[in-house]
């Protein structure tokens, strides 16, 4: 107790800035634990300028759902693990692991869709959407404004974060293809600033374009892998939110099917894992800058050989795992994956990290090991999350 006193006595007695560098560097979820040490340091780590500090230098982390949420440094490999939010758990469907979830992360802030649901007393169904920043352990769920269905895609974004705020998007894919669905094909905002849905009257959605799940939210914009009927070239499909409007921004290089992954690199432009997943061929790929004005994708490097790990595991049925990335050195990437080994009540998922360069795998570790109960749930790893001090735009300390 006296070595703890004496520690934060001479850390008070620092001149400020220096104090603030200190805490730049200071991993969010341990600044979160410090907030009720001093009003000193509660001021400062709550203060906007700083939060927006501290998120700029912050690195790509991995999180995991799996009955608690789980923050993973790939770089230290340490972990920081919080229970999962009562407001997930007392959902109509508990959401304790992320099989049934869609999410996607921008500055810190989680937009997490469910994609089941179930109908109140009065027919209407409950809120699947909700945003939620895992470090401050704040959530809030979004009503819809029309019936949910099952080719609803979201998105997360803004156009300028300080006066305009941030923005949610709301389209579907296939309308015509959903039961029961009577409304005619929209695209709505909803904004967080204002907490209200608006109609995008003038936008109008390709019907013959396909859009994939895989999805990713670069410097306030929204990407997605896209193709069209009868077209063999897979594209980038954005939402800009500066202009709220739909462009289709550049070819994918010759995709492994459903086994592409996009991702982030370095902030500003679009990067692509894949694998064959019969030879074990690995490429990645990585864009050009998204502010110039032709985007193209170029090789960043590619690995091959019968030895390599295989990044995705998939059932014969309904179930596959995909893994996520992060790059944190030049030319070398941080994937993180799951596998599942044993059949009915002896079921047991591992997840596993893996640095990889153009010259092989350079470490392998195995990061957990568990028992599930329920065949879906070891099929879960995780999505690439920034730590955030941020407040979502609803929330006034």
């Amino acid at each position: 107790m006296a070595s703890s006193s004496r520690r934060s006595w001479t850390l008070s007695t620092l001149p400020p800035e220096i104090i603030q560098e200190i805490f730049y560097k200071t991993p969010a979820e341990a600044l979160v634990r410090s907030k009720p040490t001093c009003k000193e340091w509660y001021a400062l780590i709550t203060n906007q300028s700083f939060t927006n500090q501290h998120f700029q230098r912050s690195q790509e982390h991995f999180i995991r759902i799996f009955d608690t949420v789980q923050i993973m440094d790939p770089v230290t490999r340490t972990t920081s693990v919080s229970p999962i939010p009562n407001a997930l758990l007392q959902h109509p469907f508990k959401i304790d692991s992320l099989v049934y979830t869609q999410i996607v992360q921008c500055d810190g802030f989680m937009l997490v869709e469910c994609n089941m649901w179930k109908y109140r007393d009065g027919g209407l169904r409950y809120t699947n959407l909700a945003l939620w920043n895992p470090v401050l352990r704040n959530l809030r769920w979004i009503e819809p404004t029309r019936s949910i269905t099952s080719s609803d895609y979201y998105g997360i974004g803004y156009k300028d974060k300080g006066s305009d705020g941030y923005k949610i998007l709301r389209f579907s894919s296939r309308p015509w293809e959903i039961e029961r669905y009577e409304d005619k094909p929209k695209v709505e905002i909803y904004e967080c600033k204002t907490s209200s849905w608006r109609t995008l009257v003038d936008v109008k959605l390709d019907m013959d374009v396909n859009i994939m799940s895989n999805c990713v939210a670069v410097m306030g914009n929204m990407y997605w892998i896209a193709y069209r009927d009868e077209e063999e070239e897979d594209f980038i499909r954005c939402f800009d939110f500066s202009d709220e409007t739909f462009k289709d921004i550049c070819l994918c290089p010759p995709l492994y099917g459903d086994n592409s992954h996009l991702g982030c690199f370095n902030g500003d432009s679009l990067s692509l894992l894949q694998q064959d997943e019969v030879s074990k061929k690995i490429e990645v790929w990585v864009s050009s800058k998204l502010s110039d004005g032709d985007v193209s994708f170029s090789k960043f490097f590619s690995l091959s050989g019968s030895d390599l790990p295989a990044l995705r595991v998939r059932d014969d049925e309904h179930y596959r795992s995909n893994p996520v990335y992060c790059f944190v050195k030049p030319k070398s990437v941080i994937v993180w994956c799951v596998g599942v080994e044993g059949e009915g009540d002896k079921i047991c998922s591992y997840c596993t990290l893996y640095e990889i360069d153009e010259n092989g795998v350079k470490s392998t570790k195995e990061t957990e090991r568990d028992n599930v109960r329920d065949y879906s749930r070891g099929f879960v790893c995780g999505y690439v999350y920034v730590p955030s001090l941020i407040p979502l735009p609803w929330v006034r300390d």
